[in-house]
């Protein structure tokens, strides 16, 4: 049995606001399976076949449950958010940090043996009903808290835009420089700025997904008769097909952000 953890006033009294309770990985011994029906419903077919998640994902909860956590909804128990966080070890400066973004940070956490000196983040997931009420910047919060318990002043964080999917033609570097009346222009990153992160660079081979030709139709329901550069739904960037070598490639481009624990609380 796992003692409850305790929270700061202001993460607390978001979570008596929403009815939601934290759950963290090392308190369920079927965290993985319950995160699942969070993870699955939260991302197109496409995005479940990166190599190095194949390789390291289901082993995260093994080596790092205390950094996994789950929201569940006061009136049905339901889970409706999952939050996934690993520590790494990176000496270098912070604005040089890896441009393959996620795929280095689950690998390098994974595998190396370095003391780590931060938090990065992996992935915070809302089931769709559930986004746009404000628990994105919870999930942000807590996942900072929980850096914070275990020793770390630094959340990083390859930030996947949330919008950028509409632009998959558009470069990431003009993207960052659209505005809304509300700052920023992608919600997502918009979210991260207002709890005190700061954008740090592109890291534009965050994630590799390749597949045969066969393998991306049926991840896509889609056709590729012809080589070419295709834009397919929930994609950041296209993806380039080569019929000749039956080879479908996606290489997605995703934002470092930098949050210090001195902008633990959100900004107003």
């Amino acid at each position: 049995m796992h003692d409850k953890k305790t929270y700061p006033s202001d993460i607390q009294s978001d979570l008596e606001k929403f009815n939601v309770t934290v759950i963290r990985g090392n308190e369920r011994a079927d965290f993985l399976t319950k995160a699942d029906g969070v993870s699955i419903p939260s991302w197109p077919e496409f995005m479940m076949h990166d190599q190095v998640a194949n390789k390291y994902w289901n082993h995260l909860n093994e080596k790092f449950a205390s950094f996994q956590f789950a929201l569940s909804d006061g009136k049905s128990g339901k889970w409706i958010a999952v939050g996934n966080s690993i520590p790494v070890a990176w000496t270098a400066a912070i604005d040089d940090l890896p441009d393959e973004g996620w795929d280095w940070a689950l690998r390098s956490g994974m595998e190396d043996d370095l003391s780590a000196n931060m938090l990065c983040a992996l992935a915070i997931q809302i089931l769709p009903e559930f986004r746009g009420s404000g628990l994105s910047s919870l999930m942000v919060r807590i996942m900072k808290h929980i850096g914070s318990e275990n020793g770390y002043d630094r959340l990083i964080a390859p930030v996947r835009p949330s919008k950028k999917s509409d632009y998959p033609l558009l470069g990431m570097e003009k993207y960052l420089k659209w505005t809304s009346r509300d700052g920023r222009f992608d919600p997502w990153i918009r979210v991260h700025e207002r709890l005190g992160a700061r954008v740090i660079k592109i890291c534009p081979r965050a994630m590799r997904i390749q597949g045969r030709i066969s393998e991306w139709e049926s991840w896509t329901d889609r056709s590729f008769q012809s080589s070419g550069q295709y834009i397919i739904p929930g994609a950041l960037s296209v993806i380039n097909i080569d019929v000749e070598n039956d080879c479908g490639n996606y290489v997605e481009p995703n934002v470092w952000m930098l949050h210090k624990q001195d902008s633990l609380k959100q900004k107003k």
